[in-house]
C-alpha cells in the first residue's frame, strides 16, 4: 500500500511542476511580447500573432493583426517602455491566458504619455507540442490613486 502512496505522489508532483513550467513558459512569451514592441521587433510580432489576432486598446479601438502591425510600422505609435508591475496566468488544454498591470510609455501622433493600464492577453495553440499563438489583447486605463 505505502508503495503505491509513493507512486500517486509522485505522479501528483510531476503534474503540478509540468503545470507551473506551462505557465512559467507563457508568462515569459508575454513579457518577450512586451520587448519585442519596445525594440520594434514587428517581424517577431507578426511571427508570435495568431492569423486572427484582435487588439483592443484604453481607447476602446478594435484592430485586426494586420491594422495593428500597419501602425507600429508607421511610427505614429511607439511603445518607448513597459513595466509589468504584476501578471498572472491562467491554462487550461489549449488555451492561456495573462492578467496583469503596468506602466506604458508610449508615443502617439508625436506625443509622448505614461499610461497606467490593466491587461488581458489571451494565448491558443493547436496542440500541447504546437507553440502558443497571442490571439487577442486588450488594455483598459487604471484609475488614478488618490
Amino acid at each position: 500500500m505505502k508503495p503505491l502512496i509513493l507512486i500517486l505522489l509522485i505522479i501528483v508532483s510531476l503534474d503540478c511542476s509540468a503545470q507551473t513550467a506551462q505557465e512559467k513558459n507563457l508568462l515569459s512569451l508575454s513579457d518577450r511580447i512586451f520587448e519585442w514592441e519596445v525594440a520594434g521587433k514587428i517581424d517577431s510580432l507578426e511571427q508570435i500573432f495568431h492569423k486572427k489576432f484582435q487588439v483592443v486598446g484604453s481607447s476602446g479601438e478594435a484592430q485586426s493583426k494586420a491594422a495593428y502591425i500597419a501602425r507600429l510600422q508607421s511610427g505614429n505609435f511607439v511603445h518607448n517602455a513597459i513595466i509589468v508591475d504584476e501578471s498572472v496566468v491562467a491554462i487550461t488544454d489549449n488555451t492561456g491566458a495573462v492578467f496583469g498591470k503596468g506602466t506604458f510609455t508610449v508615443t502617439s501622433n508625436g506625443h509622448k504619455v505614461v499610461l497606467k493600464l490593466s491587461y488581458i492577453e489571451v494565448f491558443t495553440r493547436t496542440g500541447k507540442s504546437h507553440p502558443w499563438k497571442l490571439l487577442a489583447m486588450h488594455a483598459s486605463s487604471l484609475p488614478e490613486k488618490r
